[in-house]
């Protein structure tokens, strides 16, 4: 085998995994982006969450008074 031949064998090696790690890196700069978006999209549907245990708590206590004038008109 030429050196030569050798050598361009080896340039095409590493030109081929080059362009394979620019392919990974591609993608996980992809992924990185996925995640972040799906942790703002985390962080939105927490609060609203928190919204809702709030208005749940404040339906809750009015029942609860509704509920107990009731039980007084009863007597």
């Amino acid at each position: 085998m030429d050196i030569y031949a050798a050598l361009e064998e080896r340039v095409e090696k590493l030109i081929s995994a080059f362009k394979d790690a620019q392919a990974r890196v591609t993608a996980l700069e992809e992924e990185n982006r996925r995640l972040r978006d799906t942790g703002t999209a985390s962080d939105e549907l927490s609060g609203r969450i928190a919204k809702l245990e709030g208005e749940r708590d404040e339906v809750r206590a009015r029942l609860e008074k509704l509920l107990a004038t009731i039980s007084a008109l009863q007597i």
